[in-house]
């Protein structure tokens, strides 16, 4: 062989080493990014079933949640039509004497907007939780916010009785 032909089976011979160790190192590349899936499925198989329980507590809440509200609202929506059937100065009178009641009714609606934000924030950690792969953060977080929902739900139910109470007086007046 000349000297030409050496180099060029000197190049050939290293086109293939280089092409080899690329094929490896991108095979090596591709095994580590399935690899990461299949972690992150086991992960989010792991999240599924540690909060399936939490979940389904939160969608029953979350419906006694909605009944109470509808309750609420066609009871203020009676009411409210009732006082407005009134004569001007026994609106007035009403009122006055209402001005405690109005105040209940407006303290619990601030208390329930103070636990919403909170469930808020810990939504926005569940959701960091879950993309982290945290399920313990996550489960502990998602507890809270059912704690705190069940709070919203005694603080509406105490709404409720408030509006029949300004329902019952209402009656009595003879609206």
């Amino acid at each position: 062989m000349n000297m030409l032909g050496k180099k060029l089976a000197a190049v050939v011979i290293g086109l293939a080493l280089t092409a080899g160790s690329a094929q490896a190192v991108f095979a090596d590349s591709a095994n580590a990014d399935g690899g990461a899936a299949s972690a992150k499925k086991g992960q989010h198989a792991e999240w599924k079933a540690q909060t399936a329980a939490l979940k389904s507590q939160l969608v029953t809440l979350r419906a006694e949640q909605q009944a109470l509200a509808a309750q609420i609202k066609s009871l203020h929506a009676v009411n409210k039509s009732a006082v407005k059937a009134m004569p001007k100065e026994q609106r007035a009178k009403l009122k006055a004497s209402l001005k405690q009641l109005t105040q209940q009714i407006q303290s619990q609606h601030d208390s329930i907007q103070a636990l919403r934000t909170q469930k808020q924030a810990l939504w926005a950690q569940v959701k960091a939780a879950k993309q982290a792969g945290n399920t313990d953060a996550g489960t502990a977080d998602l507890t809270q916010i059912i704690a705190l929902k069940e709070q919203i739900i005694q603080v509406k139910q105490q709404v409720l009785t408030l509006q029949q109470n300004l329902q019952t007086l209402l009656t009595s007046i003879g609206v």
